[in-house]
């Protein structure tokens, strides 16, 4: 597993998943592209994720006063892709910080391979923090082979 795989699986397996926002803004940051082409990126990510069964996404949606809920959004891969896009909007309304009404949750699946991973890294004595350092160089070029796809 490469390390955007396993920094993926890491921020959603916390159980409250990771909002769309994190993500867009890190790795926007980190690979120095404009917020286009991160978005097509991302989503390209997400797709393939989604394929793959690590990822779920969805919305927490209130269920009356003080209760929140999880909604995962349901259809094909592409569809949810397409609903992920139609929210992931470069220029947020009015100039404000974006935040879109979308999370990504861990699978069974994804949440499995992370535990492997990250027991693995450990009986290796690698450091099990995950995190996106590894993944591009300061010029925001991808520093392994494949190093910015989903490589299980």
């Amino acid at each position: 597993m490469n390390d955007l795989t396993y920094y993926v699986l890491a921020t959603v397996s916390n159980g409250t998943g990771e909002n769309l926002w994190d993500w867009s803004t890190d790795f926007g940051i980190e690979r120095k592209r404009d917020p286009e082409d991160t978005r097509e990126w991302f989503l390209g990510l997400l797709r393939t994720l989604l394929l793959k069964g690590l990822v779920t996404v969805g919305n927490y949606e209130s269920n009356g006063p003080g209760r929140a809920g999880w909604d995962e959004w349901r259809g094909t891969p592409d569809e949810i892709v397409q609903r992920v896009a139609a929210i992931y909007t470069i220029e947020p309304e009015g100039g404000a910080v974006p935040f879109w009404p979308c999370y990504l949750l861990n699978t069974p699946a994804g949440d499995a391979l992370f535990e492997h991973e990250r027991d693995r890294r450990l009986r290796a004595g690698l450091d099990p923090v995950a995190d996106d350092d590894g993944i591009w160089d300061a010029d925001g070029n991808v520093i392994e082979p494949n190093g910015d796809e989903v490589v299980v």
